[in-house]
């Protein structure tokens, strides 16, 4: 008899563990952090899109990984970003239970701006090696963003951009421009280039120095 009553209990509470468990795993889960936004922004594209863009560069104090903001849902982030500075935000992170299909299953939701620092104060220059692609890609700035008119109004610019790999880190960018190199749809190149940053304002330019190698892609 004993024994039967202990059989019920350890039933009835692997029920009710259970049930709890499932009711935690059905909520979000909530955390305050400080989130930087870095002063260079990267190049990626959002899962159901084939522009390329420039999508902030960030990690968080719970995560010191940087990653690109793309594909996050955020709220509240009207801040104005500037390219050069760096930011730190008191956000709240939450991991949902039920994400959205496509996105992340983390969000964040700005509270305050805690500090924006002039990060690059000064201008420089720096020698890379690039692979260009054989194909261009689509590409829209950001930060500041570009407009064209057209006859339904005020659109975003999208570029048919180079498509290009800087070997040393494997990163893409899109490129709208290198000065000085002429490209050819069709063939691949190996270039080496000058990275040239602007303080003040804030610019990036890309000036060809040599060309390693010119191939035509099968």
């Amino acid at each position: 008899m004993n024994k039967l009553r202990l059989i019920g209990f350890f039933i009835l509470f692997s029920v009710f563990f259970t049930s709890c468990l499932n009711d935690e795993e059905g909520e979000d889960r909530e955390k305050t952090v400080e989130m930087t936004i870095y002063p260079e922004t990267g190049y990626g594209a959002a899962v159901l899109s084939n522009i390329i863009t420039q999508p902030l560069i960030f990690s968080d104090s719970d995560d010191n990984e940087k990653r690109m903001l793309v594909d996050i849902i955020t709220e509240g982030f009207d801040f104005d970003y500037e390219r050069g500075y760096e930011y730190t935000l008191k956000v709240k992170k939450v991991w949902m239970a039920e994400p959205p299909q496509d996105v992340s299953s983390i969000k964040y939701i700005f509270i305050e701006l805690l500090s924006k620092k002039k990060v690059i104060a000064e201008d420089s220059e720096e020698d890379l090696n690039l692979f260009v692609s054989s194909e261009t890609v689509l590409f829209t700035p950001r930060f500041p963003s570009e407009y064209v008119e057209t006859e339904h109004g005020q659109e975003i610019k999208i570029y048919d951009a180079l498509y290009v790999k800087n070997n040393a880190t494997n990163e893409w960018m899109a490129l709208t421009e290198i000065e000085g190199f002429n490209y050819e749809a069709g063939y691949e190149y190996e270039l080496n280039v000058k990275k040239v940053t602007t303080a003040e304002p804030y610019a990036v330019s890309y000036v060809l120095t040599d060309v390693v190698s010119k191939k035509l892609k099968n």
